[in-house]
């Protein structure tokens, strides 16, 4: 079977990105529609958090098309950010924070299991082979910083718009801590095991040259 990031339009355009392009759409037009509506009583969906939410889209689209002309392919990140804003939505919508705090974390576990996924391949698949295949510990240091990294920006981001146009994205006092608790556990979760297989793997060559 083959792999979706492989089929491409007669444009070039993988047809993954195409796809995601509509569903992005499609997202951000519903997510419109609940910011002016009532239909979900305890939504926190605000156009000022839709605007940011837009602005990383289209940075992520920029990355893309300045990442494609140097050969390489980000287009795997495309449908996974869109789970990510997915499960960000619907913890919006019901105000995972205040009202399902189980439902916050878990979108920000998950979230960081994807992000640092994304961060992963991209260290492996495009940076200097020599370095990040033979010491998958650094590049596990490295994605670590990165995606914490990631996760302390959106907090601050969090806090100014909360500052400046008295958004309620910020929950209890320990909504701040526990967010960050919730990135660093699944950014560490996908390494730790991302680690375990890679060791696996090792072995198992070092096992198949002896024979």
């Amino acid at each position: 079977m083959r792999d979706p990031a492989e089929i491409y339009t007669k444009r070039g355009t993988p047809i993954i990105v195409v796809i995601s392009r509509f569903a992005f759409t499609a997202y951000f037009l519903f997510a419109l529609w609940a910011a002016g509506s009532n239909f979900f009583p305890f939504s926190k969906v605000t156009i000022i958090w839709l605007l940011y939410l837009l602005t990383i889209y289209l940075v992520a689209e920029q990355l893309y098309q300045t990442f494609k002309q140097r050969g390489i392919d980000l287009a795997f990140a495309f449908p996974l950010l869109l789970v990510i804003y997915c499960l960000h939505i619907v913890s919006l919508l019901l105000d995972g924070q205040n009202r399902l705090p189980i439902l916050n974390r878990a979108e920000h576990f998950a979230s960081f299991v994807f992000t640092g996924y994304v961060v992963w391949i991209f260290f492996i698949k495009y940076l200097p082979q020599r370095v990040w295949h033979k010491h998958q510990h650094y590049t596990a240091l490295l994605v670590f910083s990165v995606t914490s990294t990631l996760g302390v920006i959106n907090e601050l981001i969090e806090l100014l718009l909360d500052s400046l146009f008295r958004t309620t994205l910020i929950g209890n006092k320990m909504d701040t801590s526990l967010d960050l608790l919730m990135n660093t556990l699944g950014a560490g979760t996908f390494l730790a095991v991302r680690l375990i297989l890679g060791s696996a793997e090792e072995a198992n060559i070092i096992h198949l040259e002896n024979d």
